[in-house]
């Protein structure tokens, strides 16, 4: 009976181990088939997840933030105006200095210029220590001289011809250089010591025009000009100062009464230039 028992059992134990092991390996096989589904699917997210942030990233590449290039042109085109004022002698005055600038003992120290040995207070020159160059004729001179009248820059003028003048005329440069820079509106004045006409002056009006007339030498008033450009806040001239020249037929000539035989007559180079406001350019003796 005990064999039979143990006979008989075997089978169902058989059976039973493997219908267990059936069991086990389709859950196994269901295990792996869903395991690998789900991994692909979380390795899709993250592939989009990566593939939109570096489309972001291209994107603001492409598209970088927006900046203000008006201000950032604004402070060029101001930081470029201050570099050429200072290397440039122009209406605006040159190096830090500008027409009708109140000049203080304290401001010409600190620029490092000097004032010209002078009893007269009312008038004066100043001048860069630093800033000269040598004249065959007259030996080291300042480059660059500025008058004061008054307590305030009223004219500055060119020694040196390798100083830069707005106009683009220089030392050395003829007569009909200057006449073409200026359209030919130009008045011409003989100097009072040259008798021959060797030296004379070419004069420029800048921001305004004569409404009347002003005697030669008279300072001229508010009321006898009219400003043409209201980024000056005074009315100048230019003086060039011409030498080798030859007299012509009056000591002064308007530039409405030019005529084409007068400017052909035009002979000599600047020797000097000097930009001021009108009191300046008609004082024949300067300071003295």
């Amino acid at each position: 009976m005990l064999i039979f028992h143990l006979t008989s059992s075997l089978p169902v134990i058989k059976t039973a181990v493997i219908s267990t092991l059936l069991i086990g390996t389709v859950q196994l096989m269901i295990g792996c088939d869903s395991q690998p589904s789900s991994s692909n699917n979380d390795g899709t997210a993250q592939t989009n997840t990566v593939d939109k942030d570096m489309a972001k990233n291209d994107e603001m590449s492409v598209n970088p933030a927006l900046t203000d290039t008006s201000v950032m042109d604004k402070e060029q085109t101001n930081e470029a105006a201050d570099i050429a004022n200072e290397q440039t002698v122009s209406p605006s005055g040159y190096q830090k200095l500008s027409f009708g600038q109140v000049i203080t003992p304290e401001l010409l120290s600190s620029l490092g210029m000097t004032k010209a040995k002078s009893d007269n207070k009312q008038c004066y020159y100043v001048s860069n220590p630093k800033l000269s160059y040598v004249d065959k004729k007259y030996g080291e001179r300042a480059s660059v001289l500025y008058q004061i009248i008054d307590g305030k820059v009223a004219l500055i003028s060119i020694q040196d011809p390798s100083i830069a003048f707005y106009k683009d005329i220089n030392i050395g440069n003829s007569a009909t250089d200057v006449m073409k820079a200026h359209n030919d509106e130009l008045s011409y004045e003989v100097d009072k010591y040259a008798v021959d006409g060797d030296y004379y002056s070419l004069i420029a009006n800048i921001n305004f025009k004569m409404t009347k007339e002003s005697p030669l030498g008279e300072s001229l008033r508010d009321e006898n000009i009219e400003l043409k450009n209201k980024e000056y806040s005074l009315p100048l001239q230019i003086e060039y100062h011409i030498k080798g020249g030859q007299k012509l037929s009056d000591s002064t000539i308007k530039a409405s009464e030019w005529t084409a035989d007068n400017k052909n007559l035009l002979k000599g180079e600047v020797e000097s230039i000097d930009i001021g406001i009108p009191e300046a350019i008609y004082l024949v003796e300067g300071c003295s």
